[in-house]
C-alpha cells in the first residue's frame, strides 16, 4: 500500500496551524489572560511556547518525515518500548477530537436559541439546568440520554469524515474550495 503524501506545501502548513493553534488559543487564551493578570499571563505563556510547545512539534514533525510513519510507527521505529508513547499521542488527539465536535455541537444549539433568546435572563442556569440537564448528577448518576444535545453534535462529528473517505489529498482540495 502506498503512502499518501501531502499535495502541496501550503496544505500541510494550514493542516500543522490549524491543528497547532485550536480552539483553546482562541477561545480560552483572552478568558484566562483576563483572569491571571492581563498581559502579565503572556509572559508565561511565551515562555511555555517557546521553551516547549515549539521544539517538541519541530521535533514530532521531523521525526514524522525522516522516518515516514505516524506516531506510533516512528517510535516503535526509536525502540519498541516506546510505540505506547504514540499511540498516546493518538488517543489524546481522539480526546480533543470530541471535546471539540462538544464546543461545536453547543454552539450550533446556541444559533437555533439565539433566533428567541431561549436562555433569558440567567444563561448559566439555562445552559446547566436546561441544556445540559445537569441537575443532582454525580460521577454514578451521570442521567439520561440527551438528543438536544447530541443531535447538534452529530453534523460537526460526521460532516467533515466524508471528504477523507477519498484520502487527504481529496478532502484539503474540498477544504480549499470551500
Amino acid at each position: 500500500m502506498k503512502r499518501e503524501q501531502w499535495g502541496t506545501r501550503a496544505g500541510f502548513i494550514l493542516a500543522a496551524v490549524g491543528s497547532a493553534i485550536g480552539l483553546g488559543n482562541i477561545w480560552r487564551f483572552p478568558y484566562m489572560a483576563y483572569e491571571n493578570g492581563g498581559g502579565a499571563f503572556l509572559i508565561p505563556y511565551l515562555f511555555a511556547m517557546i521553551t516547549a510547545g515549539i521544539p517538541f512539534m519541530i521535533l514530532e514533525f521531523t521525526l514524522g518525515h525522516k522516518m515516514r510513519g505516524s506516531s506510533p510507527v516512528v517510535f516503535s521505529k526509536l525502540n519498541t518500548k516506546f510505540e505506547w508513547l504514540g499511540w498516546f499521542q493518538v488517543l489524546i488527539a481522539a480526546v480533543i477530537a470530541v471535546y471539540y465536535v462538544a464546543v461545536i455541537g453547543w454552539a450550533i444549539s446556541y444559533l437555533g436559541f439565539s433566533f428567541t433568546q431561549s436562555w433569558g435572563a440567567d444563561t448559566k442556569a439555562f445552559f446547566f439546568s436546561e441544556y445540559l440537564q445537569l441537575g443532582d448528577n454525580s460521577p454514578t448518576n451521570l442521567g439520561s440520554w440527551q438528543s438536544q444535545i447530541a443531535i447538534p453534535m452529530l453534523s460537526p462529528g460526521l460532516l467533515p469524515l466524508q471528504p477523507y473517505s477519498a484520502g487527504s489529498k481529496a478532502a484539503l482540495s474540498v477544504q480549499a474550495r470551500s
